[in-house]
């Protein structure tokens, strides 16, 4: 992996949450994960410890074997700094990866299981 130098003018990120990553450089590896469980419940009455992650298979499953890696035509430039001028980003979220500079492995993992609770229909 080389160490390049980064150089960028401006990066404007309006928002970067749940174990995100944002990197500017080369790195060697990204693992970001996330586990999130989402509870939309009606009404005002809030008890917590209602749900484990343990109650749902989706947290225990194992990730199936990653697939082998793709070859996509690349320049390199092995000695070279990275120069560049403006990048905007709306959003990254779970378990998600914006980079600037080089990346030799990622491992992301993201978990979610939304639950909605809604009062019966009168």
């Amino acid at each position: 992996m080389y160490n390049r130098m980064v150089y960028v003018d401006e990066i404007d990120i309006t928002s970067a949450l749940i174990a995100s990553h944002i990197s500017i450089g080369d790195v060697h590896r990204a693992s970001p994960w996330s586990k999130v469980l989402a509870v939309q419940k009606e009404g005002s009455e809030f008890i917590s410890d209602t749900f484990n992650f343990e109650d749902f298979p989706v947290f225990s499953v194992q990730p199936t074997t990653p697939l082998p890696p793709i070859t996509v035509p690349t320049y390199n430039y092995q000695n070279q700094a990275i120069y560049v001028n403006d990048i905007h980003v709306t959003g990254v979220s779970t378990a998600g990866i914006v980079q600037v500079g080089g990346i030799d492995h990622i491992d992301a993992v993201s978990r979610t299981k939304h639950i909605r609770l809604l009062s019966e229909e009168q």
